[in-house]
C-alpha cells in the first residue's frame, strides 16, 4: 500500500498532459494571429509626404489638374499632359443659344414724354424735338440695304397666358409681337417683349365682311358709326397699353374697304407718331394707300402663315415669304400665337442666314413694300 501515492501521482501526470497540449496549441494559434494581423497592415503614409502627387508612369511628365473655383466665370480650363477637359454644364439646344443671343433688351417704354391723357387714360402723342413714338421704340436694325428683309407678326399676345409665355420666350427678338386690347395686364406683358428684345403692335378691331356674326368686341370700328364715335373707340383701344410702335388692324375686310370710315383712323394715327400695318384682310383693302397719302410709316402683309395648321403648310408659307423678299426687297408675314407656328417660325429664322435673308422687326421694313 505503500505504493499508492505514487500511483496516483502516476495516473494524475497522464491525464494532465493532453490538457497541457491543448492550451499549447491554443497559444500558438493565438501568437501567429496576432502577427499576422501586424505584418499584413499597409504603412503609414508619412505626413510630410502625403500631399505629394502620385504618378502611374515615371516616364511620363507629371501634371496636374487644376479645379477652377466654381464663383470664378473665367477660370483656366482643366488639363491632363495637354489635352482640356471639358467642365461639367448642362446640354444647350444649339438653335435655343441662337435664339437667346437675338432676344437683347430694347430700352424701358413707355416715353411720358410720347404721352398725353386721353378720355379712357394715357395714350400716345408726338413728342418734343421731334420725338416719334414708332422710331423711339422701335428695335434698332443696321443691317445692309441690299440685302432682302422678311418681318414676322405674331397676334393675340395678351389673351393666353401661355400662348403669350412661349411666343416672348422661344421666338427671336426680330419677331414682333402684335398685343389684343381685350387682354390683361397689357403692360406686364409688353415689358416682358420689350425686355426679350421684341417691338410692340396693338390690334385694331375693325369691321369684318360678316358682322356681327363675327363680332369683335364692344370697340370695333363699324363703317355705320359716325367719325366721332369711332374715333372714340379708337381712344379705348390706343389707351390699353403703352409703348408699342403701330397698329395693325384684326379682321376689317369691310372697314379697311371704306375710304370714308378709315381716313380718319388713319389721320389720327399718323398725328400720334404711329405706324400702320395693313393685314390685308381684303385684296380691296385702303389702309396702305391712305398711310401712303398720309406720309405715314407703312408696312403691308404678304401672307398669313398658318391658316391652315400644318407644319408643312406654315413651312410652305415661309418658303413664299422668302420668294417676295428675294423679288421685291422686303416681305410681312402674320401669324397667331399658337405653339405649332411659334416652333415652326423659330425652327425656320435658323435657316435665314444661310439663304442670305434678313429676319427683321417690322420697322426696318417700313415703306419698302411695293402698294399691290
Amino acid at each position: 500500500m505503500a505504493d499508492e501515492p505514487e500511483l496516483k501521482t502516476s495516473t494524475k501526470q497522464k491525464v494532465m498532459n493532453p490538457l497541457v497540449l491543448a492550451w499549447g496549441f491554443v497559444l500558438i494559434g493565438l501568437s501567429l494571429t496576432v502577427a499576422w494581423v501586424m505584418f499584413s497592415e499597409e504603412p503609414v503614409q508619412n505626413d510630410a509626404n502625403k500631399d505629394q502627387p502620385v504618378t502611374i508612369n515615371e516616364d511620363l511628365p507629371q501634371t496636374t489638374i487644376t479645379i477652377p473655383d466654381v464663383n470664378v466665370p473665367n477660370s483656366a480650363p482643366k488639363s491632363i499632359n495637354d489635352m482640356a477637359i471639358p467642365a461639367e454644364e448642362p446640354s444647350v439646344n444649339e438653335m435655343t443659344k441662337d435664339i437667346l443671343a437675338t432676344q437683347m433688351p430694347l430700352k424701358a417704354a413707355p416715353n411720358q414724354n410720347l404721352l398725353i391723357e386721353g378720355q379712357n387714360g394715357l395714350k400716345p402723342t408726338l413728342g418734343p424735338d421731334g420725338l416719334i413714338a414708332w422710331k423711339e421704340y422701335a428695335r434698332p436694325y443696321e443691317g445692309p440695304e441690299d440685302k432682302p428683309r422678311i418681318a414676322i407678326l405674331v397676334t393675340d399676345i395678351g389673351l393666353n397666358s401661355k400662348s403669350s409665355t412661349m411666343a416672348i420666350e422661344n421666338l427671336p427678338g426680330q419677331v414682333n409681337l402684335a398685343f389684343s386690347p381685350y387682354g390683361r395686364n397689357l403692360q406686364d406683358w409688353m415689358n416682358k417683349a420689350r425686355e426679350k428684345g421684341h417691338e410692340g403692335f396693338l390690334m385694331l378691331p375693325t369691321e369684318p365682311l360678316n358682322y356681327p356674326d363675327s363680332d369683335l368686341g364692344p370697340h370695333t370700328l363699324i363703317t355705320d358709326l359716325n367719325e366721332r364715335e369711332n374715333l372714340s373707340r379708337l381712344d379705348w383701344i390706343i389707351s390699353r397699353v403703352g409703348g408699342y410702335v403701330g397698329v395693325v388692324n384684326h379682321m376689317g375686310s369691310k372697314f379697311t374697304a371704306s375710304e370714308e370710315a378709315l381716313t380718319p383712323i388713319i389721320n389720327d394715327l399718323k398725328d400720334r407718331g404711329l405706324m400702320f400695318v395693313d393685314a390685308r384682310s381684303t385684296r380691296f383693302s385702303m389702309a396702305a394707300r391712305l398711310a401712303r397719302r398720309a406720309s405715314m410709316p407703312r408696312a403691308i402683309n404678304d401672307r398669313y402663315i398658318d391658316n391652315v395648321m400644318t407644319a408643312e403648310e406654315i413651312q410652305k408659307q415661309l418658303g413664299e415669304l422668302e420668294k417676295t423678299a428675294n423679288t421685291f426687297g422686303a416681305a410681312l408675314g402674320i401669324a397667331r400665337a399658337l405653339p405649332l407656328t411659334i416652333n415652326e417660325i423659330a425652327t425656320w429664322s435658323m435657316s435665314l442666314e444661310e439663304k442670305g435673308i434678313d429676319l427683321v422687326p417690322v420697322t426696318a421694313i417700313a415703306n419698302r413694300q411695293p402698294i399691290k
